[in-house]
């Protein structure tokens, strides 16, 4: 989502992106599980005007209706590029649970920079200059990556979890 592709539509437009086969049911369950419940603040929720490139909504607001369109139209495979950078660790947090929880049948590619967006992810991959330089769980890395414990170790704060 490093490049959003949001229109001057309604949030609503945006999420069902014309795929008529969505339902009211299937936007609002991607909108809870986007974490995009500040639609529901908006003057006209759903209804609600974007503009071009949502250009009146935060960074992290544009990332969850993108994430809610991802999520409404039911991927096998759903690719999350730096999805949630503009995310606070908590809004992160939620939205991992229950993307795990509503898309247990989508193959999850997720590309972060923060370990807090991997830790729960049944395979990591550390990469560097296009080679893989380690492979398995948190856990795994934690034991066997010098380069991945030193990124934990900065990234949570010096908690060696």
């Amino acid at each position: 989502f490093q490049n959003d592709l949001i229109f001057a539509d309604s949030i609503y437009g945006n999420i069902q992106f014309n795929r008529n086969a969505i339902t009211d049911t299937d936007i609002e369950t991607a909108t809870r599980v986007a974490q995009a419940e500040f639609i529901y603040e908006k003057k006209d929720d759903f209804s609600y005007i974007m503009a071009q490139r949502g250009m009146n909504l935060s960074g992290g607001q544009k990332q969850r209706v993108l994430i809610a369109r991802a999520v409404a139209g039911k991927p096998d495979i759903m690719v999350l590029d730096d999805a949630s950078s503009a995310l606070d660790y908590k809004t992160d947090m939620n939205m991992r649970k229950s993307l795990k929880k509503e898309l247990q049948e989508t193959t999850m590619i997720i590309i972060a920079q923060r370990i807090s967006s991997l830790r729960d992810s049944d395979l990591i991959l550390l990469i560097e200059d296009g080679k893989i330089l380690a492979s398995g769980t948190h856990d795994e890395l934690m034991k066997s990556s010098s380069m991945y414990q030193e990124i934990a170790f900065y990234q949570m704060g010096g908690e060696q979890k």
